[in-house]
C-alpha cells in the first residue's frame, strides 16, 4: 500500500466543514514527505522573479508562549493556510497564515505542571535547548482524520518536585503523546497517554530524554489496518556525566487511532549505553527499499555502544532499517565505529533522507558529524566491516557502501533535492550542490566521466557552492513549480552558532536553485537588504522554513523577550511595502 511520502502535501480534507481546490499545497510533516527531501513542488506564487527585496519580504510575526523547534506545518482550505506550531512551553497555536492572527491555541499542562525545565532535567545541561523543553519534535498531521500528533514534555511542581536547590526525583519527569483535533484542539483517540516502554531488559524513562526528531505517519500499517505513529528519542544533553550511563536511544510505534494500544518499540543499545535518534531534529524516514519491495523506517544512531556485528543488539553509530513493527532488517554501521563513538563524531547527528524511487536502485543519503556523506542502497545496506588497524583515526573501507568527504566540517543539516540536484550544508560552510545520478550509471550522468560520480548516486565532480558560509544549526527546503524554469528556490534560514554565542538576528536567505553564475549558486535575497522591513527574530538551532501558497514560514525568538522564553511565527511573501 503505496500511500506515504509526498501524498501527504497534496491531499484536500475538511477543516471547519471547508473544502479547497486540489492545487492548494499542505504541509503535514517535517520536511514535506515521510522520504525527507524538502521539496514542495507546487508552488505556482513564489518564483526567481518575483523574489526580490522590492516584491518580497516580512508580512507579520505571530508571538507565542514559547520558543519553536519544530517545523511550522500549514493546511490550506478555501484559500487560507492555517498554520499550526508547537513550542516548548507545551503549547499548540493555529495561526492565520495571511495576518498572524491566532485562530486558537491550547496549553498541555496540568495545574500541577510545567513545561521541563533545562536547570532541573537529565544532566541539567540541555544548552542547546534552553530554557525550556517541552515540544520538541516537529509535529505530524492526519488529513483524512482530521488530526494533529505531537509529543510534549513536562515536569511535576508539587511535593518533592517542587525542589529548587537539588537533583528533582526522575518520577517527575514525564512525556505525553498527544493526538489532537485540527479544528477544536480537543484531544481525540484516547489521548493523551503517557510515554512508558520497556525493551529487554531496559525501561524508557524520560528524565534523560528529549524526543527530537519529526514524527512519521503511516498509513495502514498497523495489524488492524490501523495507521502507525513513529517517535525517535534521544538522550539529553548532558546526561552521561562521568560515572553515569549514557541513555539509549528509542523508537516506539503506537496505533494512530487509539494511542492506549500497546505500542511496539526499539531500542538501539539494551545491552549498552548512547545511540541515540536524534538527527538534529530531522523526521524519521520510511520508504520501500526497492522497486515492488517492503516498506521500511530508516533510522540513524548517535555515539553509542556497538555489538550487532557479533550478535549482540547494540546499534551505535549505525543506520538500521526497520520493520513497521520495529524489528531490525539489517544495518550500515561505519569501519571507523570504534572511533567515532570515543571522540563525540555521530554518525546520526543529520537525518536520513530517501532519493526517492528512480526505477533502478533505491539509495539513503546520510551525512554525518564527521564530515563524510553515505550513499547507502536501501536493498543492502552492507553490515559492518572492520578498520585494518587498531587506532585511532581508523583505515579501512566501506566496501558495500559508497562515500566521500564532502566538508571538513560536521553535518548537522538533512539534504534536500530537486530535479536530480541534492544540497547539503555543512556547519561554518557554503552551501553544496551536487547532480544526482537516478539512473544508477556512473559513465552517462550530464557528461560525467567515470571519475565524476565517485559516490553513486552523487556526482562530485559536478559539485557547486554558495558564497555565504552558513552558521551552525541552519536548515534548508525547496520550493518550485515541478520542474518548470524559473521556479525553484532553496529557502535557508540560518542557525544561532554555538549556544553560547550572543543572540543574533536570524537571516532567511533565498538562492537559485537552478542557475550557477561562475560556478556560485546565486543569491536572490535576503531579510538583511531590508533590515527595517524584514527585521527576523533571534535565531535558534534547525529552524526549518516551510513554503506553502505563496508564503514562507519561519520561527525565531521574540526579540523583545530578555529571557529567551517567547518564539515567534514570521510570515515572509509577495508585499508592497516599501523596503526600509
Amino acid at each position: 500500500m503505496r500511500v506515504f511520502g509526498r501524498q501527504l502535501i497534496s491531499l484536500g480534507f475538511a477543516v471547519c466543514a471547508t473544502t479547497f481546490a486540489a492545487s492548494q499545497t499542505n504541509v503535514l510533516t517535517w520536511h514535506n514527505d515521510n522520504w525527507r527531501d524538502g521539496l514542495n513542488s507546487t508552488e505556482t506564487i513564489l518564483n526567481q522573479s518575483n523574489v526580490n527585496s522590492t516584491q518580497f519580504g516580512k508580512v507579520c510575526a505571530a508571538v507565542v508562549d514559547g520558543q519553536i523547534f519544530g517545523q511550522p506545518l500549514v493546511v490550506s482550505a478555501n484559500g487560507l493556510n492555517t498554520v499550526y506550531v508547537a513550542t516548548q512551553n507545551d503549547s499548540v497555536y493555529a495561526i492565520n497564515g495571511s495576518n498572524c492572527a491566532v485562530i486558537n491555541s491550547v496549553s498541555l499542562l496540568l495545574a500541577t505542571e510545567e513545561a521541563a525545565q533545562c536547570a532541573d532535567v537529565g544532566g541539567r545541561n540541555c544548552h542547546t535547548v534552553a530554557p525550556i523543553i517541552g515540544i520538541l519534535g516537529t509535529p505530524v498531521i492526519d488529513p483524512v482524520t482530521n488530526t494533529i500528533y505531537l509529543v510534549s514534555e513536562h515536569e511535576l511542581t508539587t511535593g518533592t518536585c517542587q525542589a529548587t536547590t537539588k537533583r528533582k526525583p526522575n518520577s517527575c519527569f514525564f512525556h505525553r503523546l498527544h493526538a489532537l483535533d485540527l479544528t477544536t484542539l480537543a484531544e481525540k483517540f484516547n489521548g493523551p497517554v503517557e510515554i512508558a516502554s520497556t525493551f529487554q531488559t531496559v525501561t524508557f524513562g524520560s528524565f534523560n530524554h528529549i524526543q527530537r526528531p519529526g514524527l512519521l505517519l503511516l498509513n495502514g500499517v498497523m495489524p488492524n489496518g490501523d495507521n502507525g505513529l513513529y517517535i525517535g528519542f534521544s538522550e539529553m544533553d548532558g546526561a552521561g556525566n562521568p560515572g553515569v550511563s549514557i541513555p539509549s536511544g528509542w523508537v516506539l510505534g503506537y496505533d494512530a487511532q487509539n494511542l492506549t494500544a500497546t505500542p511496539y518499540n526499539w531500542d538501539s543499545t539494551p545491552d549498552g549505553e548512547g545511540g541515540g535518534v536524534w538527527a538534529s531534529g530531522a523526521g524519521l524516514a520510511a520508504g520501500y527499499d526497492s522497486p515492488g519491495g517492503n516498506l521500511y523506517l530508516y533510522v540513524e544512531t548517535g555515539d553509542g555502544d556497538f555489538t550487532a556485528n557479533t550478535g549482540g543488539l547494540d546499534y551505535g553509530d549505525s543506520f538500521v532499517k526497520l520493520t513497521p513493527n520495529l524489528a531490525v532488517n539489517s544495518y550500515f554501521t561505519p569501519f571507523s565505529q570504534n572511533c567515532l563513538n570515543p571522540e563525540d563524531m555521530d554518525f546520526g547527528s543529520s537525518g536520513v533522507m530517501l532519493i526517492p524511487d528512480s526505477g533502478a536502485t533505491n539509495f539513503a543519503v546520510a551525512p554525518s558529524k564527521q564530515g563524510v556523506i553515505y550513499g547507502i542502497n536501501r536493498a543492502a545496506l552492507g553490515g559492518y566491516s572492520p578498520p585494518t588497524n587498531s587506532t585511532c583515526p581508523a583505515t579501512g573501507t566501506n566496501p558495500s557502501v559508497e562515500y566521500f568527504e564532502g566538508s571538513s566540517h560536521h553535518y548537522y543539516t538533512t539534504a534536500a533535492s530537486w530535479n536530480s540536484e541534492i544540497y547539503f550544508i555543512p556547519m561554518f560552510q557554503p552551501m553544496s550542490k551536487y547532480q544526482l545520478n537516478l539512473s544508477g550509471n556512473k559513465n552517462k550522468m550530464k557528461g560525467e566521466t567515470p571519475s565524476g560520480c565517485i559516490l553513486s548516486p552523487i556526482c562530485t565532480a559536478s559539485v557547486v557552492k554558495s558564497t555565504i558560509n552558513f552558521q551552525y544549526g541552519t536548515n534548508l527546503s525547496i520550493s518550485a513549480s515541478g520542474t518548470t524554469t524559473g521556479t525553484a528556490i532553496v529557502w535557508v534560514s540560518s542557525g544561532n552558532g554555538w549556544p553560547t554565542n550572543a543572540l543574533a538576528p536570524g537571516i532567511l536567505y533565498a538562492m537559485d536553485a537552478e542557475h550557477v553564475v561562475s560556478k556560485v549558486i546565486p543569491e536572490l535575497w535576503d531579510s538583511t537588504m531590508c533590515p527595517t522591513r524584514d527585521q527576523r527574530g533571534n535565531a535558534t538551532k534547525f529552524v526549518l522554513p516551510t513554503i506553502a501558497n505563496g508564503s514562507v514560514y519561519v520561527s525565531a525568538m521574540d526579540p523583545t523577550d530578555t529571557t529567551s522564553t517567547r518564539g515567534q511565527l514570521e510570515v515572509f511573501g509577495l508585499t508592497s511595502a516599501p523596503c526600509q
